[in-house]
């Protein structure tokens, strides 16, 4: 076929569908067009998931009939005028291709007055075709309408999925940036309901509550300026954490922001995760909202079609600031009683949900780890130094040889005496690494123990962090090992076959967030106190009083919680005594 240009038509439509992915992308692009504007309260409408009505009124600085007639053109932008600018911007928006695309692929209308104007004025842009500007009344700010989206484009609209998936969407980006900018007053209505709306206090807790609910609100860790000694140069970090008491199935509650953009990373995500070590359970994930800000040579925003993604220049530094300040947040929150386990005679014999109060979850926590997002970085702090977060408690009795039971302040708490057992290990372990100063037993006679080929493969790659917390080990040929030397907190097990179930979770992965770690925490999972297993009343006073002494008591280094608490009030309720 014979090279031919395309008509302005077809350009604009295809424009558009860099821009306009769906619904929701013209929503976060709105959005940050009424910020930029100086907005101090911006009101958000949809109808029929976004592609029936997209409504976007602020009370910026709202522009001229002329300036709305050059803000439909092509490239039109008032953030920037020379290529260079890209390397100093500060704003929000600056491609210049929003308005026109969203116009070539809708029935889109402007109205909008300046601050001191006697009158504003009116600008409609139908699917391409532009409609001279006219005076009209309106309130000063910016009003953006936005009707029968993909109408002209039906091979697009039809891949839209359904308007409640597609409002989804549209609510968690404007979700993100309500929880980001506390200081401004945001409604989302859906459908004529309304979602929620932010009072535009500044408070960060506040807005968390009106957007995620009170249970997220009210565990809301802000991240504090960091110490000159751990600070990152070039690189802020504020906004906040969640208690790990408050967990999501998902990664969509990790919210980052980058010089006021909220962006998609996964190293920042993975470093954020990384203060959560052993707090969460597998599979469980944080809820945050943490705004960087950088020199804006130091990243380019202009790396991804939609702005969703961008690249800095020095990828790691940031994200060892976002680690540090997280890290920093967990320990020094405060610690509150665990959060009751709600009973209910009606899902007796089922699983019960754990409920988390406003008051309740973990608190200050920093897990050792030798691996850091900096090469020559050292551990950032020592779980010695933490204090413990459990109250005194009196030990009743042992439930199905698995479980402790015993009376504290507040009611009752049940144990799990092999994950109580492996927090304890695991502590142990990292504070003698620490210390530098590893307890070891010698073995009168070495044990010989017979490895599989993958057996044998793990533990090349393991022997020099199995000798760093207390093995010694030497190869004794034809596939076999000799273990000489152990930790001397191994007590009272078959070291031949804990050793095979230590190397088989490593042969999956491990758990820890370094091999080191993993290796540790194989280790007190394998070497520790099994469920079946009969203990004393001496014994099981010792595991809790072992356990009361951690620095963090509530999970095991798997991140399985070490306990269920029932509380008075709880236990009066179940026996109708309330």
């Amino acid at each position: 076929m014979p090279l031919r240009l395309l008509s302005p038509d077809t350009i604009g439509k295809i424009a558009a569908g860099e821009v306009v992915e769906r619904p929701a992308s013209i929503v976060k692009e709105l959005l940050e067009n009424a910020l930029d504007a100086g907005a101090s309260r911006i009101l958000i409408s949809l109808r029929g998931g976004g592609s029936e009505l997209i409504e976007v009124a602020d009370n910026g600085h709202g522009m001229i009939a002329s300036d709305l007639e050059i803000a439909v053109q092509r490239h039109a932008t008032s953030k920037l005028s020379t290529f260079d600018d890209l390397d100093r911007l500060q704003t929000l928006g600056f491609r210049g291709e929003a308005l026109p695309s969203i116009g070539a692929v809708s029935d889109l209308t402007l109205r909008s007055r300046p601050t001191g104007a006697s009158h504003g004025a009116e600008l409609r842009l139908e699917f391409g075709r532009l409609a001279p500007a006219r005076d009209v009344g309106a309130p000063p700010g910016t009003v953006v309408t936005v009707r029968d989206l993909f109408a002209n484009v039906p091979a697009r609209r039809k891949f839209l999925r359904q308007a409640a998936t597609e409002a989804g969407y549209a609510v968690r980006a404007v979700s993100a940036y309500a929880c980001a900018y506390p200081d401004i007053a945001i409604e989302l209505t859906v459908d004529q309901r309304r979602v929620f709306a932010t009072s535009g206090s500044g408070d960060l807790a506040a807005a968390a509550i009106s957007v995620i609910g009170p249970d997220a609100g009210a565990a809301v860790i802000p991240l504090a300026e960091l110490e000159p000694a751990a600070a990152i140069p070039g690189v802020s970090v504020s906004g906040w954490v969640g208690a790990p008491a408050v967990h999501r199935s998902q990664r969509h509650g990790l919210v980052f922001f980058v010089n006021g953009r909220w962006i998609q990373s996964r190293s920042l995500s993975f470093a954020l995760e990384d203060a959560y070590h052993s707090l969460l359970m597998v599979g469980r994930h944080p809820l945050c909202v943490v705004r960087i800000a950088v020199d804006p040579a130091a990243v380019d925003v202009n790396v991804h079609p939609a702005k969703a993604e961008v690249k800095f220049v020095d990828e790691r530094a940031v994200s060892r600031a976002v680690q540090r300040a997280a890290h920093a947040a967990l320990a020094g929150a405060p610690r509150d009683d665990l959060p009751p386990v709600r009973l209910s005679p009606w899902t007796a014999g089922h699983e019960r949900e754990q409920q988390t109060l406003p008051n309740g979850g973990p608190g200050r926590f920093l897990p050792f780890t030798r691996r850091s997002l900096g090469d020559d970085e050292e551990p950032v702090s020592s779980v010695a130094s933490l204090p413990s977060g459990l109250p005194v408690m009196r030990v009743l009795g042992q439930v199905g040889a698995s479980f402790i039971i015993a009376e504290g302040p507040d009611g009752m708490y049940l144990f799990d005496q092999h994950a109580a057992h492996e927090r304890v290990m695991y502590e142990k372990i990292l504070v003698q690494m620490q210390q530098r100063a590893i307890d070891r037993q010698g073995l009168l006679d070495p044990i010989v123990v017979e490895l599989s080929p993958e057996e044998h493969a793990i533990f090349d790659r393991s022997r020099e962090e199995l000798a760093e917390i207390g093995f010694e080990i030497e190869p004794f040929g034809d596939g076999t090992v000799a273990i000489r030397t152990i930790p001397a907190i191994v007590r009272g097990v078959d070291v031949a076959e804990r050793f095979h179930l230590i190397l088989g979770e490593l042969a999956e992965g491990g758990a820890g967030d370094s091999w080191l770690d993993a290796v540790a925490i194989s280790t007190a999972c394998h070497t520790s106190i099994r469920a079946g297993q009969l203990l004393s009343l001496p014994e099981m006073r010792e595991l809790v009083a072992d356990l009361e002494r951690s620095s963090q008591p509530r999970a095991c280094g798997h991140g399985r919680p070490t306990m269920l608490h029932v509380s008075q009030a709880d236990l009066e309720r179940q026996f109708g005594r309330r």
